[in-house]
């Protein structure tokens, strides 16, 4: 019986010996930015090409997608990303000469806080004397 009793005390000190030094500080989630969706519209003839100049106000992940082509909606652009000054395009980061309709056109996991542009052009797909309109969104922090 004696040796019972002191296994309670035992495990009664050492229940309140564990609670010492603990914190009930509440863990910090880290902040995401905000993302922002900027809609661009234009259009391109035969080996052209046209841009739209964005900015990045925070690091993170950029995805850019063709939201329509017309007159036909299968015909494949090129679609690339480049720094820009605010005004103009400056280095090509990344580019793709077949993007589609619906599809996402680029993505970039780590793109920095700056201006960059968007350049829709001819692939060689566009036919001598058409010109094509196309909607693109770019979504970034």
């Amino acid at each position: 019986m004696r040796l019972g009793w002191q296994r309670l005390v035992l495990a009664a000190l050492f229940a309140a010996a564990s609670g010492c030094g603990s914190s009930s500080s509440t863990p910090t989630t880290p902040t995401t930015a905000a993302t922002t969706t900027d809609t661009f519209t234009g259009s391109v003839a035969q080996s052209g090409a046209d841009f739209h100049v964005f900015a990045v106000a925070a690091n993170g992940p950029v995805a850019i997608t063709l939201t329509s082509v017309s007159p036909l909606a299968t015909m494949s652009l090129g679609v690339s990303v480049a720094t820009s000054d605010g005004t103009s395009c400056l280095a090509t980061i990344t580019q793709n000469a077949d993007a589609r309709s619906g599809n996402v056109a680029l993505q970039a996991a780590a793109a920095t806080t700056g201006s960059y542009c968007v350049q829709v052009y001819d692939s060689g797909n566009i036919p001598s004397g058409t010109t094509v309109g196309y909607t693109l969104q770019v979504l970034h922090p």
